[in-house]
Parts: structure tokens; sequence; C-alpha cells
């Protein structure tokens, strides 16, 4: 009975609560607590990672434009996230590449970034872990942000319930402290919506200022940004036309706006103003300068931007842009970046329950989306809009009445949704991370059932899948990213469902070397061989493998043959998705690496007996070429890969490094023996 006067209690506290309650004081320090535990969560995970696949580019291009005011790394990427990452650099001082580099000047962020990492003398782990320190307070600005919008519409208790939820959701907690745009776009869109959907019912300078920010933020950190115009527009409309008066305070002016004409008005002056202030904040953020470039060479030849190829086949977007670029309405990086994007989300490989595509598939997102939510928020999300809509005792019309308390924030999440539908990019459940706020706010609703009879039932029901939460949270941590609920086979079938920053975006270096130690009786004597699918180097963990396919940048024209040892493959390059001889193996495959053997055998002087030993030394006189070599080399490790897709591995590093221990037998059936897997023709959707 306590408990249910407790629950009484907070829940009629949920509309005005007194501001001097000392309790409803406590619940918002308890707010606070539980965002900077998100945080800490966030931060101490991911530090025992390698930097995932993008982090280093996007920190050395956010560090690049601090110190150089040069925007030509990364522009496809969020100019603000990155330069949020980078501050704490700033004190720092750590060394960047010189100025007449040769990748820095044909603007090649990976080798930059490289070099930034790895060669100047630069401490990797400090740099990085300073600059993820910096973006969890995105991941915990969001927890505060779904506490005040979960809040107004369910008081302190559905709030409560719905930033816990949040805080411990082990995709954000993936996320929150990674140096990239995909948490940042998440509190930059909900901020978009809440606050210009506050401004239409309120316009005061502090709805104004929170509105413009939120604005500003979040088309400096997403090209997808444009996906909340026509919602406001809805949304301003809806206002418009409704019977809800508008409240005007600016300075003196007091006033209701009750008419349409004025309400068109009002509104229409308020949402120029807010254009005019993102114009604005694009340009300063690049300086107030078009050229991405310091040196305004209009040519960038010899470099890695590739206008022509961007703008090219004359649709309304890449007309759009030339004019753009043609009259300087923006700065050339913000131009260059949208293009980039426009043009590459239709053309990366996708991978999905065992299938390849090269143009997506439509149900990438929904399988995405249930594969890796955990079951706890599932549940808890479809009591609440249950709750919030077909209450007990409740007629049709207070039902649309409960529904439409939500339309901003559920508008949002269902347009964004469709987009996601018709996405070909389809590379990772965090392009969707923008839907989730939304969804954590309606499961404040559960607290509606917490007025019934049965409310100390409700209440435990409601305890249950929270600590639920907590525990999958708790269950997976440190390997967040590589999350799937039980509904998917949990996180050691991840890979068999999807790829890239899905599972597997080189983040296991370091619990990769630590296994290598503690199994020493498997690794010694033995060579070691790494397929490893990230930017990080393996050498700066100490890990001595010979990497596959080889590296033949010093244009060594060598190749040794393999032998048994341990081979450690990362999930995605397991699964070939970025690989030119994309998805199972088929007899075009086979047929490509047969000629390129046997041509490759015909250049050599000896070949040893086993063909585990094969050592291919060319002659000087008729050696194969260095293109025939990296052929072989690329169709060799598919093959490979083929093979050990139907082999179960002796262990899972963080369920995104499968380690294989093979023995010479082993070796020869995979790379010479007949196939493992043998299709009649390619297997990849759109080819």
């Amino acid at each position: 009975m306590e408990l249910s006067k407790a629950i009484a209690a907070l829940y009629e506290r949920r509309i005005n609560p007194t501001v001097g309650d000392r309790r409803y004081r406590f619940v918002h320090l308890l707010a606070i607590l539980i965002a900077i535990l998100h945080a800490a969560m966030a931060v101490t995970a991911v530090n025992t990672k390698s930097p995932t696949f993008d982090e280093p580019q996007h920190l050395t291009a956010g560090y690049s434009y601090w110190v150089t005011n040069d925007f030509r790394l990364d522009p496809e990427n969020g100019n603000l996230p990155m330069r949020w990452a980078a501050l704490p650099l700033l004190l720092n001082g750590p060394k960047f590449v010189p100025l007449n580099d040769r990748a820095w000047q044909s603007a090649h962020e990976g080798q930059t970034a490289h070099q930034f990492f790895y060669e100047l003398g630069n401490d990797p782990d400090r740099v990085l872990g300073d600059a993820r320190m910096m973006m969890s307070i995105f991941g915990a600005a969001l927890c505060l942000l779904i506490f005040r919008c979960a809040r107004e519409f369910f008081g302190v208790l559905g709030a409560l319930l719905a930033e816990s939820i949040a805080a411990f959701d082990p995709n954000f907690l993936a996320h929150s402290a990674l140096v990239t745009s995909d948490v940042p776009a998440a509190f930059f869109f909900t901020a978009a919506i809440w606050s210009t959907w506050r401004l239409s019912q309120k316009i005061s300078p502090t709805t104004f200022v929170i509105a413009a920010l939120s604005l500003a933020g979040l088309f400096l950190t997403k090209f997808s940004a444009p996906i909340v115009l026509p919602i406001i527009g809805v949304m301003s409309i809806m206002q418009i036309f409704s019977r809800n008066a508008i409240t005007l305070r600016f300075g003196s002016i007091r006033a209701e706006l009750k008419e349409k004409w004025t309400k068109t008005c009002a509104i229409s002056v308020s949402l120029l103003v807010l254009g005019a202030t993102v114009f604005f904040a694009i340009w300063l953020s690049f300086s107030f300068r078009y050229s991405a470039w310091v040196d305004n060479d209009p040519a960038h030849s010899d470099t890695t931007w590739h206008w022509n190829y961007l703008v090219k086949g004359g649709g309304a977007f890449e007309n759009s842009v030339s004019f753009a670029r043609a009259h300087h309405l923006l700065p050339e990086a913000y131009l260059y970046g949208a293009a980039y994007v426009h043009k590459h989300e239709s053309d990366r490989p996708a991978f999905l329950d065992n299938q390849w595509s090269i143009v997506g598939f439509r149900s990438f997102f929904p399988r995405a989306f249930v594969y890796k939510t955990p079951l706890p928020f599932l549940c808890l999300l479809a009591l609440g809009l249950y709750a919030a809509v077909v209450r007990r005792r409740a007629d049709f019309s207070s039902a649309l009445r409960n529904l439409s308390r939500l339309n901003p924030l559920l508008a949002f999440a269902l347009v964004y949704g469709a987009f996601a539908l018709t996405a070909q990019l389809n590379i990772g459940q965090r392009h969707i991370l923008p839907i989730y706020p939304a969804l954590f706010v309606a499961c404040g609703g559960v607290v509606y059932l917490l007025r019934e009879n049965q409310r100390t039932i409700c209440a435990a029901a409601v305890a249950i899948l929270l600590c639920w939460q907590i525990g999958e949270s708790f269950a997976i941590r440190p390997n967040y990213l590589a999350y799937f609920n039980e509904a998917a086979g949990g996180p050691s079938c991840g890979y068999k469902h999807l790829a890239d920053s899905s599972v597997d975006w080189g983040q296991d270096l370091p619990a990769l070397k630590t296994w290598l130690d503690d199994h020493r009786e498997i690794v010694d004597a033995k060579p070691l061989y790494l397929a490893y699918f990230g930017t990080a180097d393996p050498r700066f963990y100490e890990i001595d493998a010979k990497a596959l396919p080889e590296d033949r940048s010093s244009g060594q024209r060598t190749i040794t043959g393999l032998t048994s040892g341990v081979y450690c493959i990362s999930a995605t390059t397991l699964q070939s998705v970025y690989a030119l001889e994309l998805g199972p193996w088929c007899l075009d495959y086979e047929r490509k690496y047969r000629s390129a053997l046997a041509e490759l055998r015909r250049y050599q002087k000896a070949i040893a007996a086993s063909p585990t030993n094969v050592a291919l030394v060319p002659d000087n006189s008729a050696a194969p070429s260095e293109k025939m070599i990296k052929e072989f080399d690329r169709l060799r490790l598919e093959r490979l890969c083929a093979y050990l897709r139907h082999h179960d591995p002796i262990a899972q590093i963080g369920y995104s490094i499968f380690v294989f221990n093979l023995n010479d037998g082993e070796i020869n059936a995979a790379v010479y023996g007949p196939p493992a897997e043998l299709e009649r023709q390619v297997q990849v959707s759109g080819l």
C-alpha cells in the first residue's frame, strides 16, 4: 500500500508541481545523476576499445578545423560534432601533420588521420579518450532532454522511467561516447522538433533562442537535417488553424494571438528569423569563407575532391548544388559534403540475414530495429502506447487527445522512419537512432496504468521490465556495439544478421591482444594472421600479425603461401561485405581465382611440393604485375572467408573478431580444395 501511495503521489505531481517541493527537487537531482551515470558508463566502456572505423578521421578533421582554419578533410560529416570533440586537443596541443605533407595536400583524410594518431609521437589513447569524454556530454544531454519531454506529457514518474530506459539502452551506450555524429544528431533532431513545437505555442526570447540553437546545431551536425522542415511546416499550419492561442512575450509586448492572420504573421516571422539564424550559423562554422581550402586553389587538382563526379547527372539536387556553388550561397565544404552524402547514399554494399545487396534492403532498418532493440524496452513501449491511447474508462475522444499529446515527437519518428525505409545506405542501425528518443518518451505513458485498481501489479511489472533493461546493459558491457537481443539469438549470432557498425566497427583490437596473451598455449610458435576491418593500427596494440590481404604499399611483389596458424578475421570481413567478390562464393569468383592462381604459377621458377608451403617468388625477367598479385591476394582471402563461414571459431573477441586455429589440412582445403560454398551465379541483389 505504501508503494501504491508513493506512486500515486508522484503521478499526481505530473502537472505544475510546486517548485519549492523538496521531493520535486530530488527528482530533478536524480534525473541529473542518471544522465551522468549514462555518460560514465559509455566512456568507461568505450575507452577499453580501439578507435572505431571513422573516429580517427573525424577527430583529425575536427582538430584541423581549429588549428588550420581549413576544411578540406571529411566535409561529408557534421562540422559541429567534430569541432566539439577536438576542443580538449586545443589544450593538450598534439602535433598536427606538416601542411606540406602529401596526404594533407591531397585531402586524404585516412592517411592524414593515421599519421596524426600513430606517426607523429602523439598518444592515441589520450587524444581519443579526451575527445570521447566530450562526446559523452551529448549522451547525458539527450537523457536530460528525454526527461524534460516526458515530464511534459507524463509527469516526473513517467519522465524518470523514460530517461532510465534511455540511459541503460545498449545502443545509446555504444554510441554516446564515440567521435561520430550519430548521438549528437539524435539530440538535435529531438531538440529541434521539441523547441519549434514549443515556439509555436509561446513566442519569447527564451523559446526562440532554444529553437534557433537547436536548428542550427542540427544543420551543422547532419546533412539529413532538412527532414525536419516538413514536420515543422505541418506543426505550424496546425497551430494556425487550431483554436489555441499563441502567447507572445517579447520585452514589454504581451499578447494572446487568437486570430488566424495574427498567428500566421507571428509564426512566419519566427520561421524566417530561424532560417536566417541557421544560414548565419553555417557560414560562421566555416569562418565566413567560401573556399574550403586556405590556399584557395579553385582546381583542387590531384586531390580526393571530385566535384564533377558528384554533380553529374543533372538531377534537381545536383542542379541546386551547382547553382549554390556558382553563386557562393553556402560554404564550399558544406555544399561538397551535402553532394557527397547524396551521391554515395546509394552505392554502398549492404548485408542482412546472410544476404548481400548493392541497392539496400527495404526491410533493413525494421529488422535492425527488431534485432538490436532490447526486448524489455519493446515491452515498455507497447505498454506505454497502449496506456496512453486506450485507457480504462476512457472514451474515443479522450484517447485521441492522449495520442495528440505526443504528436510532434511521434510525427518525427514516423517521418524519419519512412525516409529510412527508402534509404539505400544500409550500413548500420545507428542511422535510425534519431527515432529512439521519441520512443523512450512514449514509454512514459506506462504511468497511466498506475492509476488503475491494479496499480501494485502494474508497478511490479514495470519494475521487472526496467530491471531487465538494466540487466541487458550490464550483461553486454563493454561490448555495447555488438548487442543483439534474445530474439536475434544474442550477440554471438549478430554477425549472421548485420555487419559494419551494427556489430564490427574495428573496436576490438585491445580485447584481441588480451586474448592472445591469455592463450599462449594456442598462439605460441604459430603464425598469426589478421584480416582487420578498421583503421586503427594493430602494431600500436603490439599485435604482431601478418595482414590479410598483404600490405603492398611498399611495392613488394612476393607472395607467400598461407600456412597453418591462428587466423583472426573481423566479422565484416568474414561476411565479405565490402569485397569486390561480394556475397557468397560462386562459379564466377572460382573461375577468376583459378585463373589468377594458374597465371601466377606460370611465372614461378619452382613450387614447393606441399601446396600449403607454396612460395611464389617472381622471376625477375617475367615477374607478375602488381595488379595481378593484388587480385590473387584478394581472391584468396575471399575464398578463405567463404570456407570459414562454414566453421565455428574457437573464440569471438567482443563478438566482432573471430579466431580460427587452422592446421595444414584445413588451409589446404580452404585455399586449394573444392569450395566450401559454390553458387551457380552471383547472389547479390542489384547485380
